[in-house]
């Protein structure tokens, strides 16, 4: 829109909106990066299933957005020296995106029925929630955002940005696979690329953007020898660690009817847990539940009976991704602080689901698998759990070429050009200096807005 020539690279693959058959299984081979299995490995092994297509994980997302909160940019301004990074100074970036995705609240009449039990399980214990604010203002609630959205109500950046680019005028293309970043006298002038048949691709080009996620890009600038200059590549990685808990109810739920996350308990923010909706089909719920037999036949059968909910934790645990044989490598350790909030977290969700009369609560924790009443919460409550005893998974990856002021201790600036090579910027989660508590799409192309701004600026 600024007159200036762009050029997408794209991985993956262009789907089409009669592609998304909200078949779980199916599309979660197609659409995520190794079907879904990258994972980080540590002290608990914990999936972290990425989009690999045109919108990234956005395309599979639940839709969830939130800004950037207070607490996050004064650690912004204190620890990194980000000045700049203030909430009026980003209002008018977020106000842009949420104009363009139609961020709004989510319905009443969507909510779902396990949205509908754990707000009344707030209302009896007095906590505070509220129905979640989504890009998806045409949701009908067919409950399979993780797996593309079949009517393309939510406005995820495939239906969105990258349409909106298309029309001004770039060009996209798909099935090609960023392979290196030439540089020419020390600056970024463009980058070659490899299609799935073999065909090579050069754009030459004026500045790059190296936009993989938190996973691959360290992986892109590392085989380039770029951004290891302060150590910090790679590094520093946050991943909001989550858990859900699964509860039956006499009450019929149908939790594939309405937002699979909805609705959000606000009332433990301050202290670093976040509860949202986390309802999943069938095929993955079974998966999940920890019964075997008879018992496990019986909770399929009876599945309009359960609810589900989840948890993620802001976390003060950090990781590292590595590039082995040309495959990312994760690593991370889940520390006692963070281990300590999802035990409490997961406390509070199992009392909720009690407050609203669930019969059972099963929990993803060994040791701990079907709750039963107070007496069981209690035992559960006092028990010490290590980090290998959770079942846990995470969404949100942080923070592995992250932007401040100093060379020393960052990978990219303030404006997301990389340290000591003009012309390349990081623009995604990598960049994004530390874990936000929250759900980051909007914090993601809140930073995208400003970093194209000023990109724009600086080349016109």
């Amino acid at each position: 829109e600024a007159g200036l020539a762009v050029v997408m690279i794209e991985e993956g693959r262009y789907f089409e909106r009669h592609e998304f058959t909200g078949r779980p299984f199916a599309m979660q081979q197609q659409m995520y990066r190794a079907g879904g299995t990258t994972m980080s490995i540590g002290n608990v092994a914990i999936p972290i299933p990425i989009g690999v297509t045109v919108g990234g994980t956005t395309t599979v997302n639940s839709g969830t957005c939130y800004r950037i909160p207070e607490h996050v940019l004064a650690h912004w301004r204190d620890d990194f020296g980000l000045t700049e990074f203030t909430a009026d100074h980003l209002a008018p970036y977020y106000q842009r995106v949420e104009r363009v995705i139609g961020v709004a609240p989510t319905r009443p009449e969507i909510l779902g029925g396990c949205a509908r039990v754990v707000a009344r399980g707030c209302d009896a214990l007095g906590y505070r929630h509220a129905p979640l604010l989504r890009n998806a203002p045409d949701c009908d609630g067919q409950g399979v955002c993780c797996f593309g959205c079949p009517t393309d109500a939510k406005r995820s950046t495939n239906v969105s940005y990258v349409p909106l680019a298309l029309r001004a005028g770039a060009e996209l293309f798909t099935h090609a696979r960023a392979e290196r970043i030439i540089v020419e006298g020390g600056r970024a002038v463009g980058v070659t690329a490899r299609s799935a048949t073999g065909r090579t691709l050069t754009v030459r080009a004026r500045a790059v953007v190296v936009a993989c996620g938190s996973l691959m890009t360290p992986g892109l600038l590392e085989r380039n020898h770029l951004g290891g200059g302060s150590g910090q590549l790679g590094r520093n990685l946050s991943i909001h660690p989550a858990a859900g808990a699964i509860a039956e109810f006499d009450e019929v739920i149908a939790s594939w009817r309405g937002v699979p996350q909805s609705l959000a308990i606000e009332e433990f923010h301050d202290d670093g847990i976040l509860f949202e909706g986390a309802a999943t089909p069938l095929e993955f719920t079974a998966a999940l539940m920890p019964q075997l037999g008879r018992r496990l036949v019986d909770l399929c059968e009876r599945f309009d009976h359960i609810a589900s909910f989840g948890l993620m934790v802001s976390d003060t645990s950090r990781g590292r991704v590595r590039t082995v044989r040309g495959r990312p490598v994760v690593t991370y350790v889940l520390n006692q602080a963070d281990l300590a909030r999802m035990h409490r977290g997961l406390d509070i969700l199992a009392k909720v689901f009690f407050a609203a009369g669930a019969r059972t609560v099963m929990m993803p924790v060994h040791g701990f698998a079907e709750l039963r009443g107070e007496a069981d919460l209690a035992r559960f409550r006092a028990a010490t759990i290590a980090a290998s005893d959770l079942e846990l998974s995470a969404y949100h990856p942080l923070g592995t070429a992250r932007l401040g002021p100093d060379p020393a201790s960052s990978v990219v600036d303030p404006d997301h050009q990389v340290h000591g090579t003009p012309g390349l910027y990081v623009v995604d989660g990598a960049s994004v200096p530390s874990s936000l508590g929250v759900n980051p799409q909007l914090t993601i192309m809140a930073l995208a807005t400003r970093a194209a701004e000023r990109l724009a600026a600086r080349l016109a």
